[in-house]
């Protein structure tokens, strides 16, 4: 016999997300764009270390696969010929 799972009430939940979603509704564009550009600075630490985690994965990546590192532009120019 299986036992039925019971979760939890999340109604309180829900009814927050719905209330912020009004709240956010009634603001002013202008006002949308000023939480927009806020939350830009505020992750801006975060999006620059994950594009430098990305920049040295991937001068890396062809090393861990036994190639020489090519430039892009070198790349490009070797597939024109």
């Amino acid at each position: 016999m299986s036992k039925s799972q019971q979760y939890p009430d999340i109604a309180d939940i829900l009814a927050q997300k719905a209330r912020g979603r009004r709240e956010r509704a009634s603001l002013s564009f202008a006002q949308k764009l000023a939480i927009l550009d806020k939350l830009r600075k505020d992750a801006g630490p975060i999006v620059e270390a994950r594009q430098a985690r990305a920049w040295v994965a991937e001068e890396h990546a062809p090393q861990a696969l036994g190639r020489h590192p090519v430039s892009k532009l070198r790349r490009k120019k070797q597939h024109k010929v």
